[in-house]
């Protein structure tokens, strides 16, 4: 709540510091992406105690259920990325052949910790999640790539590390608490790590819009859509 307390307060400061209406919008986007991933995470703290939902091998499915609102959040923070980089001179056909390349490699990812007998369910979610979220990593490093000569460097670059991490929390979650240790979970380590890599991650990616503006200001770059 603290965080989406912040977030709000970066909008606030985007609309001080900018008469875009991209830049509002995207600060906007930013925060009702953050809501999201906490209405996701009111999901995963299992607050009914209740396993095996969806079948009797994956213990924690009910992370699967969190994924209804982590896809959209992390979709739209996706989605954030992208028009600052396009915006900066990235390029759509290459943007589009990265991922393609990262959707490949979060297929390979969930296909490599799925385990037979998973329900239907889980199964489906996890593997589109899968792809969306190694996304969201990747394009951590098309916004580095795109912003590389930005006087705002040192800000792009703990905002690309907060879309790696979210990759890296997730796939902790992937890994070892829904298909670790045969469906049960390495619970609760992989939820202490998990927490730390995403609260982590989300503490940067609420600052997405604010460093779009701290960069078209150094370089004089017209945003988007204004």
């Amino acid at each position: 709540m603290a965080l989406l307390v912040n977030s709000y307060a970066i909008k606030n400061w985007v609309y001080r510091h900018s008469t875009s209406a991209s830049h509002r919008f995207l600060a906007w986007i930013t925060v009702v992406s953050l809501a999201m991933c906490v209405c996701g995470d009111v999901v995963n703290f299992n607050l009914p105690l209740t396993y095996y939902r969806y079948g009797g091998v994956i213990k924690h499915d009910y992370l699967a259920d969190s994924v209804m609102f982590f896809g959209p959040g992390y979709f739209l923070f996706l989605v954030v990325a992208c028009c600052i980089a396009l915006t900066n001179g990235f390029k759509p056909k290459m943007l589009f052949i990265t991922f393609v390349i990262g959707a490949l490699i979060g297929a390979g990812s969930f296909i490599s910790m799925h385990l037979t007998g998973t329900g239907t369910h889980v199964t489906i979610v996890t593997g589109i999640y899968a792809i969306l979220i190694t996304l969201v990593g990747v394009s951590g490093l098309v916004l580095l790539v795109a912003l590389r000569k930005s006087t705002a460097i040192f800000g792009v670059c703990l905002v690309a590390s907060g879309l790696v991490l979210a990759t890296v929390a997730d796939g902790v979650i992937g890994q070892f608490w829904i298909y670790g240790n045969n469906g049960e979970g390495f619970f609760p380590t992989a939820k202490y790590v998990n927490w730390s890599l995403y609260i982590g991650s989300q503490c940067l990616l609420i600052h997405l819009a604010r460093v779009a503006v701290m960069h078209d200001e150094n370089v004089g770059i017209s945003p988007c859509a204004s």
